[in-house]
């Protein structure tokens, strides 16, 4: 069971609010390479603002869904393939605690 994770569905109407929007990369994981990821994702100002989570196999970035096709294109200029693009249930929930305790 600990490998089931709820995935929220985003909604048209929502597609300018930030999610928390996670990367899959499955077995390639190199932390010098997501860490460089970050940095050209940054500098192209595609963040709703700074922050990542990274976990065994994917992160998760901040970001509003037209950021998404930008983001995958870097991924994929830099040779680092990836199997899945979603928003983990539970991380949009901590986002959404965090906005309420600000």
């Amino acid at each position: 069971m600990e490998k089931i994770s709820l995935i929220k569905k985003i909604e048209n109407k929502e597609k300018n609010q930030i999610f928390p929007v996670t990367f899959d990369i499955g077995d390639y994981f190199d932390r010098e390479d997501i860490k460089s990821i970050f940095n050209l994702i940054t500098d192209k100002h595609l963040l709703a603002y700074d922050g990542i989570s990274i976990s065994e196999d994917s992160f998760t970035i901040p970001v509003t869904l037209d950021t998404i096709p930008k983001i995958t294109s870097i991924l994929l200029e830099n040779k680092i393939d990836f199997y899945g693009v979603y928003v983990l249930y539970d991380k949009y929930l901590e986002m959404k605690e965090g906005d309420k305790n600000e």
